[in-house]
């Protein structure tokens, strides 16, 4: 069975992403309102055996989300 599990993203004053766990019962979806940082959108890493999902503030696409996914690699590096 496969591994799915929730983060938040930041960026830090470097630009970088930091990630929090996200605790969530009702399931993973598009876009979801937090409480003092707005709303996030979903976006989908996935490695062999797992699936993450991590939400940030803007819909990241092409270089932007790959330099997201790269510093969650380094944050959670696959198994």
């Amino acid at each position: 069975m496969a591994v799915v599990e929730a983060f938040v993203a930041e960026q830090n004053i470097y630009f970088d992403y930091e990630f929090e766990e996200l605790d969530l019962e009702d399931g993973f979806p598009e876009e979801l309102s937090v409480s003092l940082r707005g709303m996030m959108y979903r976006h989908e890493i996935q490695y062999p055996e797992a699936s993450y999902y991590v939400y940030f503030s803007e819909v990241l696409t092409g270089e932007e989300f790959a330099k997201m996914k790269a510093d969650f690699v380094r944050y959670c590096p696959p198994a």
